[in-house]
């Protein structure tokens, strides 16, 4: 069956010299994938990414820093200038990855909020839609979110906070993207969740190289990945696997400002 494809979160900087990006790209396209968010998550990485978007068709960048990366309040000022030059400088479909993780002690919650909240304000000056990272921080993120006081385009990437949040996030204008995790065992929230979007507010995406899914669990994960999650998401919302696929494409290209959709 063929499918279309748009894997809207991989890191293609990760692993280049071991595995080139133009093989890993060849291989997604063998199974569909036709168009890749490649997220930045520092400024070297968002350089990267950029630099990628402008060498392979199909893939796009985003600019950002990712919550765990913030460092001391001083750092994240200092690497956060770079990152609004950058942004200006145009050329980017997204900002971020940004967001909370309260998982890792990487960062004080202090320091990942103002970093949010700067990259939520980048986002809306420039008109572009935000990568949002959350582990083990739906609520926060929520209120982050919620004194905006506006509606927020973008993504609630890797969801991982089960049904009872979802509407919250959908009533702020976000989509809903599921990665391979969605498609483990023990993962049935994921897939509970997955139920409640609506089909025009939901992505897939890899997440590489973390969170191979199952069929290739314990691997390296890899933008080809991501037609395991859209066929087990396929069967969690009831539809056809290719029917998903062009709508999941269609979302994400409506959302990164693509002009053929």
């Amino acid at each position: 069956m063929s499918l279309r494809l748009f894997d809207t979160h991989c890191h293609l900087t990760w692993h280049a010299d071991e595995d080139p990006v133009a093989q890993r790209l060849e291989r997604a396209r063998e199974v569909g994938v036709q168009s890749f968010m490649t997220v930045g998550v520092d400024v070297e990485s968002s350089r990267q990414c950029l630099d990628l978007s402008q060498r392979f068709d199909g893939v796009l960048a985003s600019v950002g820093i990712h919550p765990n990366d913030c460092g001391t309040a001083p750092e994240f000022e200092q690497h956060f200038s770079e990152i609004n030059q950058l942004a200006d400088a145009g050329g980017f479909h997204a900002i971020g990855e940004t967001g909370l993780d309260f998982f890792r002690e990487w960062c004080a919650p202090e320091v990942q909020i103002k970093g949010f909240e700067s990259h939520l304000q980048l986002a809306a000056r420039l008109d572009l839609p935000v990568i949002i990272h959350c582990r083990e921080a739906g609520q926060a993120v929520l209120e982050v979110l919620q004194n905006q006081n506006r509606s927020v385009a973008g993504i609630m990437h890797c969801f991982a906070e089960g049904p009872d949040m979802v509407q919250a996030f959908l009533d702020l204008g976000l989509h809903i993207s599921f990665a391979g995790n969605m498609t483990y065992p023990k993962s049935q929230h994921l897939r509970d969740a997955a139920k409640i979007v609506p089909i025009d507010r939901i992505l897939v995406e890899t997440d590489a190289p973390f969170l191979a899914p199952q069929p290739k669990r314990g691997k390296r994960n890899e933008p080809a990945y991501v037609a395991y999650t859209l066929e087990r998401l396929a069967e969690v919302k009831e539809v056809a696997a290719a029917d998903l696929a062009e709508q999941t494409y269609h979302n994400a290209a409506q959302l990164f400002g693509l002009n053929a959709i």
